[in-house]
């Protein structure tokens, strides 16, 4: 048997899927320190993967076994990309597919990607057949948002929940709020609703502040969702998926940098840009007696050599 939503213990949890921040090296420390019940890479270009710079983009979609069950979230326009790169997901053996049609970024806005495609139905509707063909019997699932410039919950997510999704993940806010506003949970509810309503088969999950495993089990009792994921709430506490409420120690946290440092190198070399590993210090340096003196000097470093040798004098 294959991996299935539907079979997950509810509520399930899962991290999100977040640019620059959850990738294989990311997710095996998670999966090392307390593991949510499914992982998302990063989002992945379709277009990107069938470019000349296709070595460069499939990256982003290496995976370890201790990340299973690991879903691969792709985005962009063409149906014939997401077919071409669905049969690619197929033979990589990942466990599903995940469609994101939610990203407010303006570069994929306006090539008609991510929450552009709430208006373009159609366009839509092919991108999950294709994707559908392309993956031939693994789970295909969508994270979206609750509308672009308004909220329209039922009007949308009625649609998506009508092309007989495997899962349906919806992020509480507007592509227009971004992240600035509290997560409309109440609306993430009517998503549920409407669900049972129509006897769909379509996992629901809920997305928007989220802290911890307690808050998303909370959640997930008061607005009828199947599983909730936790996106910024693993920045404050790399045990969010603790269910004991787990808090590390500024040790554990300290000896967690410098694995994630170790796996980095192991990992990416210096294929990546040294910048975006610094952007993990503040994940793992925060709230003791001298974290913020070792957070100026991790900072001030210019390699993984020398972030190295300020974690080992720490």
């Amino acid at each position: 048997m294959g991996f299935s939503f539907s079979a997950l213990k509810k509520p399930f949890l899962a991290l999100a899927p977040m640019e620059e921040v959850t990738d294989t090296v990311f997710r095996q420390i998670v999966a090392d320190v307390a593991r949510p019940d499914v992982f998302f890479t990063e989002f992945t270009n379709v277009e990107g993967i069938q470019s000349a710079g296709r070595d460069e983009v499939i990256k982003r979609l290496r995976y370890e076994e201790i990340e299973r069950p690991i879903i691969a979230q792709i985005w962009g326009k063409e149906p014939k990309n997401f077919y071409e790169v669905a049969k690619l997901i197929k033979k990589l053996r990942f466990d599903g597919v995940d469609i994101n049609m939610g990203c407010p970024d303006k570069d994929v806005v306006k090539n008609g990607c991510g929450i552009a495609l709430i208006k373009d139905r159609d366009r839509a509707r092919e991108i999950i057949q294709a994707t559908k063909e392309g993956v031939d019997g693994l789970p295909v699932s969508v994270k979206t948002r609750i509308g672009w410039e308004k909220i329209v919950t039922e009007d949308w997510c009625g649609w998506l929940l009508e092309q007989k999704l495997d899962a349906l993940t919806i992020h509480g806010r507007t592509g227009k709020e971004m992240s600035e506003k509290l997560a409309h949970w109440d609306e993430i509810a009517k998503v549920a609703s409407l669900r049972n309503q129509s006897k769909s088969k379509t996992v629901i999950v809920g997305n928007g502040d989220v802290k911890n495993a307690q808050d998303a089990k909370l959640k997930a009792q008061e607005y009828g969702v199947d599983g909730v994921m936790i996106g910024r709430g693993i920045f404050e506490n790399i045990a969010a998926f603790s269910a004991k409420g787990q808090v590390l120690s500024a040790k554990e946290n300290i000896d967690l940098l410098k694995r994630h440092l170790e796996l980095w190198e192991k990992t990416w070399g210096d294929s990546k840009n040294f910048a975006v590993m610094k952007k993990f210090v503040k994940v793992y340096i925060k709230g003791w007696e001298g974290a913020g003196e070792l957070r100026a000097k991790l900072f001030a470093t210019n390699s993984l050599k020398e972030m190295a040798k300020v974690i080992d004098t720490a």
